[in-house]
């Protein structure tokens, strides 16, 4: 299972500042069409898989539709005009992850279940094709962003050569180590340290989604107000509290759900601030820079629940709590440090960098 869960984040990371480009050069819409088709199929595959290997091969080219979708759905939303408009939507869309654990988590294990691993993915393909038809029917075409289209190894330029995003980039990496090295372990500590059966332990995700759904709608309604920059502070320093408390809430099941709430909503208060900040970055190579964003929280997906088993195994939860609030005061120290105080980019800077 392991196995199953990096085989998808790990191609997730590394191919979605390779298609990234896409989306700036032929369109939004054609991108995440082209990704969901990739994933029903892979989904579908893995339903009749006949090795674990194959089993593996198929999971990494779900990854692969992942890495084309995500930043081309991000980066349709980036493009509206009003900036207002646009953290409110980018703040929907974030809230769907969340929304996803909490209804897909469930559904994923009835399926299993009632017929068996299998229809797990089978769920996985049929919901990728509904996605598929949905996009077609109520989201229009879109054009490239300027008259004249970039080329793949220009419109890497543009984001490499900018060393103020690359900078911002790096909070998405350093911020996710903490949360996903301590969700992979939420339901096993509720187990461990207040005995509820391993069946039943999976429940705390689903307080888990609902406040990130709801945290996510809050932060559409409240960017404008607030501030990007002060929400994604904020949502850090939220984060980064709840997990060094996590261990002392084992006195308690109640605070241990109330820990787990807070640390999920600081985590999707801020995240849809982070991406309105990187969304607002280029305006040609927009779908590369959400890319690399997107590049960045999966690597920490995939070293975060490793360093979280590490800490797990040798220190216990004091240490896992430990690391996942040391995570997050680095993420708030480097985010300080590189996030720009006002979202919006003037244009000159940013037609000098994509000249």
């Amino acid at each position: 299972m392991g196995l199953l869960a990096s085989a998808y984040a790990l191609p997730t990371a590394l191919l979605a500042p390779v298609f990234g480009p896409f989306s700036d050069r032929y369109g939004r819409r054609l991108a995440m069409t082209v990704g969901l088709i990739i994933f029903a199929v892979a989904a579908g595959a893995c339903v009749v898989a006949p090795t674990l290997a194959l089993l593996l091969v198929f999971r990494a080219i779900n990854g692969l539709g992942s890495a084309i979708i995500i930043p081309a759905a991000f980066a349709y939303a980036g493009d509206l005009p009003d900036p207002e408009a646009r953290g409110r939507t980018i703040a929907a869309l974030a809230s769907a992850f969340p929304l996803a654990t909490l209804l897909g988590l469930p559904l994923g294990a009835l399926a299993a279940t009632l017929f068996g691993w299998r229809a797990a993915f089978g769920v996985i393909a049929l919901v990728a094709v509904v996605a598929a038809l949905l996009l077609r029917r109520f989201c229009p075409a879109d054009q490239p962003r300027m008259g004249e289209r970039l080329g793949h190894l220009a419109t890497y330029g543009v984001v490499l050569r900018d060393r103020a995003a690359l900078r911002v980039l790096s909070v998405a990496f350093f911020w996710f180590l903490g949360p996903t090295a301590l969700f992979t372990f939420m339901g096993e500590f509720v187990h461990d340290v207040h005995g509820v059966p391993a069946t039943s332990a999976g429940l705390i995700y689903v307080i888990v989604g609902v406040v990130g759904v709801a945290a996510a709608r809050l932060a559409g309604r409240s960017m404008a107000r607030v501030g990007t920059r002060r929400m994604v502070l904020l949502g850090i320093g939220i984060f980064a509290i709840a997990a060094l408390l996590m261990p002392f809430t084992s006195v308690w099941l109640p605070l241990t759900v109330a820990d787990f709430g807070f640390w999920a909503f600081g985590t999707w208060y801020g995240v849809p601030a982070l991406q309105t900040i990187v969304s607002g970055m280029s305006g040609t190579a927009r779908g590369t820079m959400l890319a690399f964003n997107a590049s960045a929280q999966n690597l920490s997906g995939v070293f975060g629940p490793m360093a979280g088993g590490v800490a797990l195994a040798s220190g216990g939860w004091v240490a896992l709590g430990l690391l996942g609030a040391a995570f997050g005061m680095l993420a708030f120290l480097v985010a300080f440090r590189v996030v720009p105080r006002s979202t919006p980019v003037p244009v000159a800077r940013v037609l000098s960098l994509e000249a």
